[in-house]
Formats: C-alpha cells, structure tokens, sequence
C-alpha cells in the first residue's frame, strides 16, 4: 500500500487520504456485471485513490489463437477465466467493486482519471458474426493482434499504419439501482458503466450519479485507443493500470454521467434509439449551461447549436450512447457583469492532530461568501455572508502574485515537491476558477523548506481574512 495526500472536494477530513493498489484475481473482479448486491472488495473513504489494474476482455485460448505467444498471456487472466464460473450476462471483466464510505443515493461520485499505464505491449480488435454494426456484411469471425509502441505511443496496425495511442477505460461505473438486480456490462445507462468514451483519458474527471450505498465503482475494458462509433464492437483492446481519486460530491446531484477534460465541458445521452440518445446529450447540454454558466435555457439552446459538438460515442452495445461537447475557452471573464457566478475561490482546511478547525469557504465574483463547518468550528454546517466584488478581485490578484496556474497540483509528502515532512501539521486545499481557468492545490504545511507552501498557506490566511472566517469558527 502506498500513502498519499490527495485531499477531496466534499470531505469530513476524518483522516488523511491514502492511495490504494488493487489487481485483478479471481475474488477482485466481476465478470460481465453491474450489480448493488456485489460484496465490495477494497473499502475506501472519499478523497482516497486506487490503483486499479483490469485484464483484456478475451481468454488465452482466443488471444493464442490470434498469435499472442503463451508466455505474453498474464497469469491473472488465465488464472481468472479458469476459477471464475459466477460470470455473465456480459462479457467485460471488471475490477472491483469498490465500496466509498459516506456515498449514498443520490450523491456523484467524482472520478478523477489521474493516470493511465499499458499493461501489456499488445492490444486485439476482433468482430464476430451477428454483431457490431454492420453485422449483414461481415457475417464471419476475425480476430487481430496489434503490437502497441508504449515508448513511441503509437500502435502498429499493419505495415505503413500506425494509430497514435490514446489509453481510456471503455467501462467505468458503479453499481445500478438495488430494483434493477444484476445488469449486462454491456450496454452503458445511468450507473455509466460501457460507456466506451475515448475523451476519458488521464486528466479527465468524470462525474457519475451513485445509486447504491457505497457508490460500488468497478473498472476495466482498457482501451489503447478508438474511433468515435466503435463500430465493429471492439476498439484496440488491452489491459491497463488506471490510478483513480474517488471523490463523494453531497453538492452535485445528475441524471446522467457527465465529464470534464482540460479543454471542454461533455454531457452524455443513452438510449437504445439513436436520435433519442442524442436529444438527452443535448438536453444534458442545456441544463449544465442554465445550471453551471447561468444562461437561460433559450440563450443554452442557441449556444449549443453555435459551439457544441455532438459525437457519436459508441452504436454498438446495446444503448447507443452520443456525447456533446463545449469548449471551455469560449467562456471567457465577465467579472464585472452584476450576478456573475462564475468566478470562484475556495480553501478547504483539514485535520491536524484534532486541533485545527475544519471546514470549507468559498467567495464568488459577485461578493457571496459561503461557509460549511465540519468540526473543531462554532458554526457546524453551511452559513452565508457578502463582501464587496471588488474584494473578490484583490484576492483573485493575490493568486496571481504567486503565479498560481503554473505551480504543481500537490505539495504533499510523497510527492517531488516536498522533500522531508513533519507530522501532525495542517492539509489544506486552495482552488480558484477564474477566466474560464481552473486549478485547485493540495499543500501539506509540514513540507519543510518549501517556500510555494509558505506562500500557500500565507494565501489561505488571505482567503479567511476576505471571507471574514472568523465570525465561523470562532
């Protein structure tokens, strides 16, 4: 087990998140379902991070059969396919689940994709007769292996054609409602699941509604990479090491599974009719933009239709699925307009040693100040006050002073930017939204000799002392 200081968005701040392995074994995985009564098999809390590795949908004998050399077949595949017999309907192998305490229905479960590894230096595409989405004109099997290029990042599909490597989880999810019992892997719907959207690549976050206590997050059917459509029913399938910050969001509460990737906001439609799936993207489009960027809903159905571009993320598992997205750059500052909501500073203060209060604040562009106490406070729960915008802008100046988007995420022991740690001291998080830019940091005050922690923390006196904290937990 590894530990590390990853501290979430909505937290009790019980104790210090701490990052997790989990491989697949026979008792780790659920082969072809989604499912509420699935005993968990890796407790975590929210904030804490798993390294999850998943296993290629396909058995040795199929990938010997294609040419992968026996020995280049991993153990923990043949060792699943052959004491596994609780499987099906579908045919995906997922890790997990993984129970997070404190999720409940109705909750979102925060998925931060921070890191995707190859596991294995080949990947297979394969179409079969009766399936994929021309089925009448390839009414036969076949099945290739492609050689992948991890130092290059490039696949090798055949002489003179190399496909650029873009590794994603076709399958995240949790688990479906209790009503719904044990559900095909395949088709994806509310719980998320085979999704087999090739924008969840490292970097992503992907929020996805909770409907069983616990959340039951399970992950696999790695990708090296996929067209839009995924038409044949199979991408460049392989395995991969996903590194995932699990996160419970009390604040959020969605319909359907929604993204975020560095540059665009993504909202997502599934149904098993093409058009239907495309009007809930669109529909998902609009009430995120009414919602988060506070158009009204004429003004969010104009500016989809000028800057939003619907994908076809998938025709072939059952539920169709399309994905609009809407790049952030459009939403550009418009600090001075009156209402404006869109700028946002936040510090979340966390434990130390059971002394140090904590809770968390967020000032907005347009002078609102929100306060929510969770413990070592006077005020527990959420409490409001105002200061004058213009205030807002000097504090946003103080973000600038330190060149904060160009630091690095975490200042955390663990992590390069630490170096030698005590105990015992405060873990704050900063974030700031502000021009269409966003960057939160995790800083440990026990990182000795570190002058951007110093400024940090000197930043999050700042940020009390314009929200006037105090009134709070004093």
């Amino acid at each position: 087990m590894l530990s590390a200081l990853l501290l979430p968005c909505i937290s009790t701040w019980a104790q210090q998140p701490t990052t997790y392995q989990l491989k697949p074994t026979p008792k780790t995985i659920a082969w072809g379902y989604y499912d509420a009564s699935t005993p968990p098999v890796l407790r975590v809390k929210s904030g804490d991070t798993v390294e999850v590795q998943t296993l290629i949908t396909s058995t040795p004998a199929r990938l010997e059969g294609a040419g992968v050399k026996p020995e280049d077949v991993e153990q923990s595949l043949r060792d699943i396919v052959k004491e596994v017999t609780n499987k099906g309907p579908g045919g995906h192998i997922l890790t997990g689940p993984i129970f997070i305490e404190g999720a409940e229905p109705g909750d979102v479960l925060e998925v931060r994709i921070k890191s995707i590894k190859l596991a294995i230096p080949y990947a297979y595409n394969a179409f079969s007769p009766g399936r994929g989405f021309l089925p009448e004109d390839f009414p036969y099997a076949k099945m290739r292996i492609i050689p992948l290029d991890e130092k290059r990042m490039v696949a090798h599909f055949a002489d003179g054609i190399e496909i650029p490597l873009h590794p994603f989880f076709g399958s995240i999810g949790v688990a479906p409602p209790d009503v719904s019992g044990r559900i095909s892997s395949a088709p994806p719907w509310i719980h998320a699941g085979n999704l087999d959207n090739k924008e969840l690549v490292a970097g992503t976050t992907l929020f996805i509604p909770i409907h069983a206590k616990g959340a039951l997050f399970l992950a696999g059917d790695g990708h090296a990479g996929q067209g839009n459509g995924e038409v044949d029913i199979t991408a460049m399938e392989t395995s991969l090491i996903g590194t995932f910050q699990l996160i419970v969001r009390k604040d959020m509460h969605l319909r359907w599974p929604r993204a975020e990737t560095a540059t665009h906001y993504i909202t997502m439609g599934i149904h098993e009719d093409l058009t239907e799936a495309t009007k809930a993207a669109l529909r998902e489009m609009i009430d995120f933009l009414v919602t988060e960027k506070h158009l009204t809903r004429d003004d969010a159905y104009m500016l989809s239709s000028v800057a939003a571009d619907l994908n076809i993320t998938q025709l072939v598992d059952g539920n169709k699925g399309v994905h609009a997205m809407i790049p952030k750059s459009i939403f550009v500052s418009t600090q001075d307009k009156p209402g404006d909501q869109r700028d946002l500073i936040t510090l979340e203060r966390g434990p130390c040693f059971g002394t140090c209060p904590i809770y968390k604040v967020t000032v907005a562009s347009d002078g609102t100040v929100t306060f929510e106490g969770f413990n070592l406070v006077k005020t527990k729960g959420k409490a409001t006050a105002r200061i004058k915008p213009e205030d807002f802008k000097k504090l946003a100046a103080e973000f600038e002073k330190i060149k904060y988007f160009s630091l690095d995420d975490e200042y955390v022991p663990g992590s390069a930017t630490c170096g030698p740690a005590a105990t015992d001291l405060p873990h704050n998080r900063s974030s700031i939204q502000l021009k269409g830019k966003m960057k939160s940091i995790s800083h440990y005050q026990g990182c000795f000799g570190s002058e951007v922690v110093k400024a940090l923390f000197a930043l999050d006196q700042k940020i009390d002392e314009v929200a006037g904290t105090e009134r709070w937990i004093k």
